[in-house]
């Protein structure tokens, strides 16, 4: 995401802070994208032609903000809310389904509360030149972070996360969510508790991460099961071409297309390729083994400017006797 400061950022902020402290203290940004296009999609045999939102990354808006606490602490806090650029409405089923977080910051690191991402999904889009966007050329397609069993697409509720400073491009995150989901019960045990941590550097060509994240289920659900999921995720810019690869281990899935299965290996290999000055093509392969998913993905973007882009892109994934082919063609704005 592109995030600038906006005028309407600064005026929120001013409206919310007595003078002496909007002076200098706190900001607020707003931010956001919307990405639209035309899709054909063709599955089992049936075919459709629609406009759809969010084809190369989801259409969202947000406000950020930081106040200065002295003595090198801040407040900080993230509210992102997805939406459907075709219709106007909200996506993820609430307001702000995207992030939901305050915290504190410091020397110490980032300590976060809210509604957030796992590592999994947050840290491993670099092992994959689609990241965790592009229609079905997503990596989560074959990885299991997106399936269920650890938040509605790898995002939980009611979560504390600590992360390190970057420290000389190394960082690491442990996280832990008391309900994944939206379940309201008393007993600690009658929710889906969920471990995440990760690992990763980025210095130079390099940007490498290792998630890991655990299933704590609920003990009224007898027929659920723990579940874990490792990924090893990395990639390498040779400037006139980026490489990237991904492996996925993920057990005993409760939910998602690798639901029943014991234990699933996932690969993904891809590369993206400068095209010119303002253009790029990338390229991508994923497989999921046992479980029986295979997919593969050409895109191609071309910059407009800093914040505008123009894509198109063309996929198929086979999910054992399922087929479905995606082509899509769109504009993405940030700001």
């Amino acid at each position: 995401m592109i995030k600038h400061r906006s005028t309407l950022g600064a005026a929120l902020a001013l409206s919310c802070l007595n003078p002496a402290q909007a002076a200098d203290t706190s900001a607020v940004t707003l931010y956001g994208l919307v990405d639209l296009g035309t899709t054909y999609e063709r599955k089992n045999g049936e075919s459709s032609l629609r406009q759809k939102s969010g084809n190369q990354s989801g259409s969202r808006w947000g406000l950020r903000g930081v106040e200065d606490l002295g003595n090198g602490y801040k407040a900080v806090f993230r509210l992102e809310s997805g939406f459907t650029a075709n219709n106007g409405m909200q996506a993820q089923g609430r307001m702000f389904g995207r992030w939901a977080y305050v915290g504190l910051a410091g020397g110490f690191g980032e300590v976060r509360l809210g509604r957030q991402w796992v590592y999994g999904f947050e840290w491993a889009a670099v092992g994959s030149p689609f990241g965790s966007g592009w229609g079905q050329g997503s990596n989560n397609v074959s990885l299991g972070y997106n399936d269920g069993d650890f938040g509605s697409g790898g995002r939980v509720n009611n979560a504390v996360f600590y992360t390190t400073p970057n420290m000389n491009g190394l960082q690491a995150g442990l996280g832990y969510s008391f309900e994944a989901n939206d379940r309201d019960a008393f007993a600690t045990d009658a929710h889906d508790r969920v471990l995440t941590a990760g690992l990763r550097y980025t210095k130079g060509p390099v940007a490498t991460a290792l998630t890991y994240e655990r299933l704590n289920p609920n003990a009224t659900q007898s027929n659920k099961k723990v579940t874990t999921n490792l990924q090893v995720a990395g990639s390498y810019d040779f400037e006139w071409i980026k490489v990237h690869a991904t492996y996925g281990n993920l057990r005993n899935a409760n939910a998602g297309p690798s639901a029943g299965y014991d234990r699933v290996n996932s690969f993904i290999g891809g590369v993206s390729i400068p095209a010119g000055k303002s253009g790029s093509l990338l390229a991508s392969y994923q497989r999921a083994t046992s479980s029986d998913i295979t997919g593969w993905a050409l895109g191609y973007q071309y910059n407009l400017s800093k914040r505008t882009n123009l894509y198109a892109y063309t996929n198929r994934v086979d999910i054992r006797a399922s087929h479905t082919l995606q082509n899509s063609v769109g504009i993405r704005h940030m700001f």
